[in-house]
């Protein structure tokens, strides 16, 4: 009889347990999907905000806007994500893209442009394949919709980077793929 209650009572158990084993943490692909995704987004918005006070060039300005939005829009939302499932954000670029923040500060003119084209480029690749690895790798189903959701969004910014930019960065084809 103790055996046949337990029995019962497994599922129940194992139900108000389910949450804390698989809701995402730092730890998980969906978690770490999210951290990354905020250093993308911090950096799109970042930089862009340097693009507006030193590039000249009307359509780089354009995009810079649209990164800053779209991108803010976008961190909003992994924001609600990562708090409802209790995964830590981080609160600011890691050291290495605060460095390209502050190395594009201190270009102008075409240098800049130049600049700020090859990172945006070399950002976006990197969101996609991110982005990419939650589709295949990611377990949570609200993370894996913004996933989804974005993905052809950050495939966008990648194609009118590169148009902006003549095409793809020195040293790759214009076919790369972006499979790495």
């Amino acid at each position: 009889m103790s055996k046949r209650s337990a029995a019962l009572l497994l599922p129940f158990v194992l139900a108000a347990c389910a949450p804390s084993l698989t809701a995402p943490n730092a730890s998980t692909a969906d978690g770490l999907f999210l951290q990354a995704a905020t250093g993308s987004n911090l950096f799109e918005i970042q930089s862009s905000q340097v693009a507006l006070q030193k590039s000249n060039t009307p359509a780089i300005r354009t995009y810079a806007q649209q990164m800053i939005n779209e991108h803010t829009t976008a961190q909003n939302e992994v924001a609600a994500l990562a708090s409802a499932r209790r995964v830590p954000l981080p609160p600011a670029l890691p050291p290495e893209l605060q460095l390209k923040v502050t190395t594009l500060s201190g270009l102008n003119g075409a240098e800049f442009d130049a600049a700020y084209i090859r990172e945006q480029t070399l950002s976006h690749q990197l969101t996609v394949s991110v982005f990419q690895n939650e589709q295949t790798a990611g377990r949570d189903a609200g993370v894996l919709a913004f996933a989804n959701k974005n993905l052809p969004l950050i495939q966008r910014h990648l194609q009118e980077i590169q148009s902006l930019g003549g095409g793809a960065p020195a040293g790759q084809s214009a076919g790369h793929s972006g499979g790495h």
